[in-house]
């Protein structure tokens, strides 16, 4: 599953084992509630084991997570 993080800090793209929109949005929810927007990337992928990727606008993501906005968003290509 690859997911893109928008954010003011800079936009990443990370990758691992595939979640719902329902189980995603808790995670977001949960990790925003302790950390800020430029902790978020790190603290989110120590806890559920997905490693950030190179960012490029040519990948199509699963899903987008907009971190300024706490929404999560799922891209139609």
């Amino acid at each position: 599953m690859l997911i893109e993080i928008e954010s003011a800090y800079g936009d990443k793209i990370i990758h691992g084992r595939h979640l719902s929109i329902n189980e995603l949005k808790s995670a977001m929810e949960e990790i925003l509630e302790i950390v800020n927007e430029k902790d978020f990337t790190s603290v989110f992928c120590s806890r559920f084991q997905y490693e950030e990727i190179p960012h490029s606008n040519d990948i199509r993501v699963d899903y987008r997570m907009d971190l300024d906005t706490h929404l999560l968003i799922k891209p139609e290509y």
